[in-house]
C-alpha cells in the first residue's frame, strides 16, 4: 500500500501554480502572489466554496491568472483517489460550482480536509511567488544569509 503525501503534493501544486500563473503575466511574480493572497483570504475568512467563486469572478490581470490557480487546485483534488470528486474537463463556472456544492460541501469531512489542504497549498504558492519575485528582482539571497 502506497502512502499518499499530501504535503509534497500541496508544494508541487503550489509550484506550478507560480509557474503558470506567472506565464500569464509576463513573469510578473507580484501579480501571482497578489491573487494567491487574496483567494487564501477568502478561503481562510468564508470557505472553500467562496474560494472558488472568488477566482471565477476575476477580472483584468486576475482573470488571466485565476483559471490557472482553480485548476491547479482543481487537479490537486484528482490526486486524492478517496475524494472522488469529477471536476476534469468542467469548464463552465456553473458547472464547477455545483460540482464543489454536491460533491465537496455536502460532507462536512471532505470540505474541511479540502479547505486543508487548499490552504497548505496556497500558503506554499504564495511564498513561492514571493520567491519568485525576488529571483527576478535580482535580490538572490546570499548563500549563508
Amino acid at each position: 500500500m502506497t502512502t499518499l503525501n499530501l504535503d509534497q503534493k500541496a508544494a508541487h501544486y503550489a509550484q506550478k501554480i507560480v509557474k503558470e500563473g506567472c506565464k500569464e503575466v509576463n513573469n510578473d511574480a507580484k501579480k501571482v502572489e497578489n491573487l494567491v493572497t487574496k483567494t487564501l483570504g477568502v478561503l481562510q475568512e468564508q470557505g472553500v466554496y467562496a474560494c472558488i467563486l472568488f477566482l471565477l469572478s476575476r477580472t483584468g490581470d486576475e482573470a488571466k491568472i485565476a483559471p490557472k490557480l482553480s485548476i491547479e487546485l482543481y487537479n490537486l483534488l484528482n490526486e486524492v483517489p478517496e475524494l472522488s470528486v469529477s471536476l476534469t474537463g468542467q469548464s463552465n463556472p456553473q458547472q464547477v460550482l455545483q460540482t464543489y456544492s454536491d460533491q465537496i460541501c455536502e460532507n462536512l469531512d471532505t470540505l474541511l480536509f479540502v479547505r486543508d489542504l487548499y490552504e497548505q497549498t496556497l500558503i506554499y504558492a504564495r511564498y513561492g511567488a514571493k520567491a519568485a519575485k525576488a529571483d527576478t528582482n535580482g535580490t538572490k539571497m546570499q548563500e549563508g544569509s
